[in-house]
């Protein structure tokens, strides 16, 4: 039994598992692996700085900036390339609850580390690029600031493909999608036949492939485009001194808010402190736990500005406007100076 201990191992290993190959898979001692999943992690640390979700990395080939997982539990399961520094990607042949688990809580308990939240415009943007054809979506809108009595929340997940075919589900669709937060998006290929979910938390799913080089561009896509967004967004902080003005199509809870953030819990990561106080405006400054940097942020019933000061990481900016869609806030979009950002 081999281990998967190169880049072209990794391929093989994959692609045996694309085409079933009962043969390949057992030379690496698998009777068949799971759907290919990829994590997409923004980072501010270095690979010997932040440990592993499972066991430790070990390098995939001398200089290729690729590990594997060493673990006596489980080998050959999670690959990181790292040849980005400032977007990794993570594969995993996990089972999904497994696999979704441990990348969650190796981001919540690594200071440095976070998800890559990609906003509408990254999960839509393969919707004006030729060849690619949508397949399904999940929307999502989860009235968590509200009490149980008081909450309204709505959820969908739609797989389809001959719209024309079923009456209304366009019209459905459509309303769901300009009123709530895409929680993931089904994109089908149609000259690879490459089928790929992709989610808010900057995770993918492959549903079908034919080649493992498809998945790997395709996640390479993304990540490439993730990292541009945070140069771009970084460089227009630094340039301009403004704030990211993050505008919701829901009204938000500012009482409730408040009653959150200065918790200093859950997926947001900010630990603030209200400063100034008014019926329908809230002022807050305090720390991003992502590295702890500060942030300001000003707080209205269906917007808010959000200032990184200094070398403060702006990935805050698709995290709060990502988790806030899904929570409580709906559809979101991110300006900077009256453009659009992040996407």
């Amino acid at each position: 039994m081999s281990k998967v201990s190169s880049l072209d191992d990794f391929k093989t290993l994959i692609q045996a598992g694309l085409n079933n190959n009962d043969k390949s898979l057992g030379a690496f001692g698998k009777l068949s692996i799971p759907q290919p999943k990829a994590y997409l992690i923004e980072t501010n640390r270095k690979t010997t700085e932040v440990g592993c979700p499972l066991g430790s990395w070990k390098p995939l080939d001398s200089s290729s900036g690729w590990y594997v997982n060493s673990d006596e539990r489980e080998s050959d399961s999670l690959f990181l390339d790292a040849t980005s520094d400032r977007v990794w990607k993570i594969y995993s042949i996990l089972d999904v609850e497994k696999s979704d688990y441990l990348i969650e809580d190796w981001v919540k308990r690594t200071k440095g580390l976070d998800h890559c939240w990609l906003t509408r415009k990254h999960l839509l943007r393969w919707e004006k690029i030729a060849g690619w054809d949508q397949r399904g979506i999940g929307v999502k809108f989860l009235d968590g600031l509200s009490s149980i009595e008081d909450a309204s929340t709505f959820s969908l997940k739609a797989w389809h493909k001959a719209d024309e075919r079923l009456p209304g589900l366009d019209k459905i669709i459509k309303i769901a999608k300009e009123n709530f937060a895409i929680s993931s998006i089904r994109w089908e290929n149609r000259s690879t036949e490459l089928i790929a979910e992709w989610y808010s938390t900057g995770k993918v799913t492959i549903n079908r492939a034919v080649d493992v080089e498809d998945i790997l561009l395709l996640t390479t896509e993304m990540a490439i485009k993730y990292q541009e967004d945070l140069t771009e967004a970084t460089g227009l902080r630094d340039s301009k001194m403004g704030a990211f003005e993050i505008d919701f199509s829901q009204r938000v809870d500012l009482d409730a808010f408040s009653a959150k953030v200065e918790q200093g819990i859950g997926t947001m990561k900010l630990w603030l402190m209200e400063t100034e106080t008014r019926p329908d405006f809230r002022r807050f400054r305090g720390v991003d736990m992502h590295n702890w940097d500060r942030v300001m942020l000003d707080v209205g019933p269906n917007y808010a500005y959000l200032t990184i000061p200094g070398r403060g990481c702006v990935n805050a900016a698709p995290r709060i406007a990502s988790v806030q869609g899904l929570d409580n806030a709906g559809k979101t979009a991110i300006m900077f100076d009256g453009v659009e950002v992040f996407g």
